[in-house]
């Protein structure tokens, strides 16, 4: 059996803005964002991290959350560059859709 190295992460779920109700009644999320796993004991460096980089391309921020503990494999942890790089890739759409003023879905 092949053994692999694992890193302790902390799932990061960033929820940016809220999703088209439309989507949402169709089984998609009720936010739109990310999630990011993170180093368990960069946790808090990083959840830091990700709020300066949304303000600073503009992007909104709804919520910023802890949603478990997993072992993964180095290659699926995220780091300051990969966050970055996907937080940039998405900030135009994600600016767009906020501006649509979609309702939070309530319960």
């Amino acid at each position: 059996m092949l053994e692999y190295k694992t890193i302790r992460c902390t799932k990061i779920g960033v929820d940016c803005c809220p999703n088209d109700p439309v989507d949402r009644r169709c089984g998609g999320p009720d936010y739109l964002g990310f999630d990011f796993f993170v180093e368990k004991e960069k946790k808090e460096e990083m959840k830091e991290y990700i709020q300066e980089t949304l303000n600073t391309l503009q992007v909104p921020l709804a919520n910023i959350y802890e949603a478990g503990e997993y072992d993964l494999r180095p290659e699926s942890v995220w780091n300051h560059k990969r966050i970055l790089a996907a937080i940039e890739k998405e900030a135009e759409y994600l600016i767009g859709e906020a501006e649509r003023h979609y309702p939070p879905r309530m319960y």
